[in-house]
Formats: C-alpha cells, sequence, structure tokens
C-alpha cells in the first residue's frame, strides 16, 4: 500500500558557527570599557579584536579594515562618531557598508538617543553595561539580524512598528551577516555576491527616495509661498535640502544606472543660484522649480 502520509520538505542543515573567525572592532577610548568589551568578546570565542582609542584611530581603522562586528561609541574625543557609520552605511567608508554595529551611548536624552538610531547600527547600549548584557546582543545579531530599510536620509536596521499613516511602505532589505557569514566559513565570493546584489538594490531604491524627496520638498515650497508663509530663513532652508538631495540623485544616477545627468545638474544650477539671493526668490521661480522637480522626480521615482 503506498505511503500516504505527508510529506514535509527536510530542513538544510546549517554549517556549525564557529565565532572564532569573526573580526571585530572596538572604538572606545576609555580602556576600562574596552576591557569589558573584551571579555563579552571572548566569552563567545572571538579572539581577533582590533582596538582604537581616539578618532581618526577609529576613522582609519573603520576605512582599512575588513571587519565584521564593530562596537563604537557615539563619541570619541568631543567628535560624533555617528558620521563614520552613517558614511560607512552609504558605502563611503570601509569595505563592507553591512558590518554589525553596536553603538554605546552615555546619555538616555531623546536627542542623542535619535541621533545614534539615525546613522543605522544595529542596536545600542547604554554604558554603563555588563559583559552579558554585550554577549546577549551579540548573540541575537548573529541569529536575527533586523532587514534594512533605505530613505532619502538613513540606510540602516528597519525599526518601525508599524507603517506611519500616509507613509508609502519602505521596501525592506534582506541584508548580508559578516558576522554569521564569517563564523559558518561561507566562501568569500559567495559573500561578495550577496553584498554587491543587495547594495544594487538598495543604490535603486536610495535613488527611488532621492526623487521622491525632490517632489515633496517642493511642493512644500509651492504651499510656503502660496500661503504666504515663507520667508527668506525657510526658502533657504529648503533650498539647501533640495541641493544636497539633487546632488546625491545626480551621482547615484550617473554611477548606478549609467544615465547622463544633464537634466539634473541644470536644475542643480538654478537651485544654487536661488540659494545665493533666498530673499529675492520670487512664487513664479517656486513654481518653475516645482515644474522641474516633478519632471526629474517622475522619472526615477517610478522605476
Amino acid at each position: 500500500m503506498a505511503d500516504l502520509a505527508p510529506k514535509f520538505p527536510t530542513a538544510v542543515p546549517q554549517p556549525p558557527l564557529d565565532l572564532s573567525r569573526v573580526k571585530a572592532l572596538v572604538c572606545e577610548p576609555s580602556g576600562l570599557i574596552r576591557q569589558g568589551i573584551r571579555l563579552a568578546l571572548n566569552n563567545v570565542g572571538i579572539r581577533t579584536i582590533n582596538e582604537a582609542n581616539t578618532f581618526l584611530a577609529a576613522h582609519k581603522a573603520c576605512e582599512e579594515g575588513e571587519h565584521d562586528f564593530l562596537v563604537l561609541n557615539q563619541e570619541i574625543e568631543a567628535n560624533d562618531s555617528t558620521y563614520l557609520l552613517r558614511e560607512m552605511r552609504a558605502g563611503n567608508l570601509g569595505k563592507d557598508p553591512f558590518v554589525v554595529s553596536v553603538m554605546l551611548l552615555s546619555s538616555r536624552e531623546e536627542p542623542v538617543v535619535r541621533a545614534a538610531m539615525d546613522c543605522g547600527p544595529d542596536d545600542l547600549l547604554l554604558i554603563p553595561f555588563s559583559p552579558d548584557q554585550l554577549m546577549n546582543r551579540l548573540k541575537v545579531l548573529v541569529d536575527r539580524r533586523k532587514p534594512f530599510v533605505v530613505t532619502h536620509d538613513y540606510i540602516g536596521p528597519d525599526r518601525r512598528s508599524a507603517a506611519r499613516p500616509g507613509a508609502t511602505s519602505a521596501a525592506q532589505f534582506h541584508v548580508p551577516n559578516p558576522m554569521r557569514a564569517r563564523g559558518q566559513g561561507t566562501p568569500s565570493d559567495r559573500y561578495q555576491k550577496h553584498m554587491q546584489e543587495t547594495l544594487s538594490a538598495m543604490a535603486v531604491e536610495r535613488i527611488k527616495r532621492l526623487a521622491a524627496t525632490i517632489d515633496w520638498e517642493c511642493n512644500a515650497l509651492t504651499v510656503s509661498f502660496r500661503e504666504g508663509r515663507a520667508t527668506s530663513e525657510t526658502t533657504f532652508r529648503s533650498l539647501v535640502k533640495l541641493d544636497s538631495v539633487s546632488e546625491e540623485l545626480s551621482g547615484r544616477v550617473s554611477k548606478t544606472l549609467g544615465h547622463t545627468t544633464d537634466i539634473i545638474k541644470g536644475y542643480l544650477s538654478d537651485i544654487r543660484k536661488f540659494k545665493n539671493t533666498p530673499s529675492q526668490v520670487s512664487f513664479s521661480d517656486v513654481e518653475m522649480l516645482s515644474m522641474n522637480g516633478r519632471k526629474i522626480s517622475g522619472t526615477y521615482t517610478s522605476r
């Protein structure tokens, strides 16, 4: 008689995890805290640990090293270290924008926490902390890393509990986990392929988000002029935002899509002309900027 029992797919066995292969970087000015971090990393098997206790050393290590796990204090020698991780996530610093990271904070103040979250760390840890706290966070990050999202000004883990009302849903990207890959002995070429495929998809999403931001900023500027709320200061701020977003869009369109960017560069030229004399910007100038901005936005938001 035929076996009619239901067939279930057999789980693919995963290679054993050996965290002794993982390479860690600790950027922390306090020797005592570095000692506690090293103890926590040793306790989970990580032996290759590089340290940086100055901002310059941290920048150099992030730029030149091939690390899988990063512990970074938010402030080193009165320098804002969120800049380092933001640049890494954007692909402007270091060799792997997907390094697993924990940022250390010395304050619970909302602006401090918000600035840390906005640079894209996988987790935050408040000083003082015990080695066990760091060990537990690390174990979770090895097993269950959050997917990333991309906006016009953020690349990092998706921390949304729910979509904002009226907001378009941001696409999620299941990014490589270098700690897990190194611990399982994933071949370098396979990891690099996964990384490049993810980077390409995220680059296209970034272009869409930048283009949508141009449209949004132009609409806000137009409304403020129409309702008589525009001032030289608010106009200047909007133009600065449009300048920054349009400049990045131009570079990414050229690099990622291989398109000519003459239209975007012409738009940038107009923005910079108006930015030099914000008090002289008229409603007709804003209408012209908005019309051209919508054309650019429409070209790339629909990709």
